[in-house]
């Protein structure tokens, strides 16, 4: 590695060209997946919404989830990001300054889940989930006004605009939950994941050096799908019968070593690598559903970024040195009518960048910290419902200097907007229980109305007009 990454400027360039990934939850990680989970603003560890929520933060939730079901949904994203700068003059006078727009277009981020019991009266529920954990990029075009993506750039004559990214990451994630007891259940399972990654100019790389000329970076656009893994293990908890909660934890997701296929200013091939993981994951969650047709749930997140790769990398090694962040997101769901049901949610999480980072930091999503989300379910038929929602994350801004370029002030700037939608079809009936009176009486009982995103809640009858029996 050069001299110059050594100092950091490397480690500093390289979210030049790492994705926006077009949401406001903390880091690279999408809030939920879908209108349904999405628009409860990814509230879901102790209250399993629908599917793609059962899956999405606590694999016991599928537990709870009261009936077979496959959920089909995902967001289109549309990211707003602008970078700045300003440069002192010091022979021709005056202050350089720009601001530049990424032209990201509109990303899509779709998942599937399905949710399952072979038997209605086995404690043994499974479900598999293809789920997009981030994705987008970024897009700003060489900007002769803006001094870190002039031409020459700011950086002893180096080259930076424009600059392009493409980072999708898929997991898979097979989970089973055990029903123990009449009140708990717990699940685990194995996370594979998937990254797709593209970068030109590869800002990680030493720089390519031209004599009597600008000096370039190479690009990392040829490359295979990188392979990771994990585990995740969780349990729900029903206190009475309209108070959960829940507990989930997403291991560490481990990566191989990311390998491009690029070359030199002179055309030699060269190999450039990337060590990259994605954080641990804490999350608890409480639901209540004291209220007839109405669900409350709210959800409390910890990302452990500082201690991943890349990402909780001290700047000084080449890393980004993010700092570890925390969510919490509350979400509320009613059932309108037998047919419609709404919901809304909010969450809020702590920025992982200093604002003296923001250099570091210029093509990254992670500063927006304040999202509200709005959404609605339709039963289209017993089997079958159709939601949509809107999700907003709030402008944010920060702006710092930089050691690397003196007398320079670099901005960042984002908000996200995200249009949900899902579609859900359930099958086989539904196997949610209700809690046996304290006569012993486990009777059937009577059969509900559909419900689209309603679980089935301790003692709460169950969706899709299926009978509920006695736990």
């Amino acid at each position: 590695m050069s001299r110059l990454c050594r100092n950091g400027l490397c480690a500093a360039l390289l979210l030049l060209a790492f994705p926006a990934a077009a949401a406001a939850q903390p880091g690279v990680y999408l809030p939920g997946a879908g209108a349904v989970h999405g628009g409860m603003a990814g509230v879901s560890t102790a209250t399993p919404v629908d599917a793609l929520g059962a899956l999405y933060w606590n694999p016991a939730a599928i537990g709870r989830l009261g009936r077979n079901e496959a959920s089909i949904g995902g967001a289109f994203l549309y990211p707003d990001l602008y970078v700045s700068s300003s440069l002192p003059q010091p022979v021709r006078g005056g202050i350089q300054a720009g601001r530049t727009r990424s032209d990201s277009g509109f990303p899509l981020a779709p998942s599937l889940g399905i949710v399952s019991k072979m038997d209605e009266e086995s404690p043994l529920t499974i479900g598999f989930g293809l789920v997009a954990l981030g994705g987008g990029g970024v897009n700003f075009p060489g900007d002769a006004g803006n001094p870190i993506l002039a031409p020459t750039g700011p950086f002893n004559q180096f080259v930076f605009g424009p600059t392009y990214s493409n980072v999708q990451l898929l997991q898979l994630n097979p989970t089973a939950a055990y029903q123990v007891t009449d009140r708990l259940v717990v699940g685990l399972g194995p996370t594979v994941n998937i990254a797709l990654a593209s970068f030109d100019p590869a800002y990680f790389a030493a720089p390519n050096r031209v004599a009597a000329g600008p000096n370039t970076f190479p690009s990392a656009t040829n490359s295979q799908p990188f392979w990771g893994g994990g585990f995740r293990v969780g349990l729900v908890y029903s206190l009475t019968d309209t108070l959960d909660v829940g507990f989930g934890y997403t291991s560490e997701q481990w990566f191989e070593t990311w390998r491009f296929n690029s070359r030199d200013n002179l055309g030699n091939a060269q190999k450039l690598t990337l060590d990259v993981s994605l954080p641990a994951i804490f999350s608890w969650g409480v639901a209540w559903r004291g209220i007839e047709r109405l669900t409350l749930g709210v959800d409390f997140r910890y990302f452990d970024y500082k201690n991943s790769q890349l990402y909780g990398t001290p700047v000084s090694a080449g890393g980004l040195g993010w700092e570890s962040t925390f969510a919490v997101a509350l979400g509320a769901d009613y059932q309108l009518t037998d047919r419609v049901a709404v919901r809304a949610g909010y969450q809020y999480n702590t920025n992982p960048l200093e604002n003296t980072r923001a250099l570091f930091n210029i093509q990254s999503p992670a500063i927006i910290q304040h999202t509200i989300s709005v959404g609605t379910t339709l039963n289209l038929t017993d089997a079958l419902s159709t939601s949509i929602g809107y999700a907003y994350g709030f402008k944010n801004q920060i702006t710092g200097s930089a050691v690397q370029v003196p007398n320079a002030r670099i901005g960042l700037e984002a908000a996200n907007h995200s249009l949900l939608f899902n579609l859900q079809i359930k099958f086989g009936g539904g196997w949610g229980r209700k809690a046996c009176p304290p006569t012993g009486d486990c009777a059937p009982a009577a059969a509900s109305q559909p419900v689209a995103s309603q679980p089935a809640a301790f003692g709460a009858p169950v969706s899709g007009g299926a009978p509920a029996y006695a736990r």
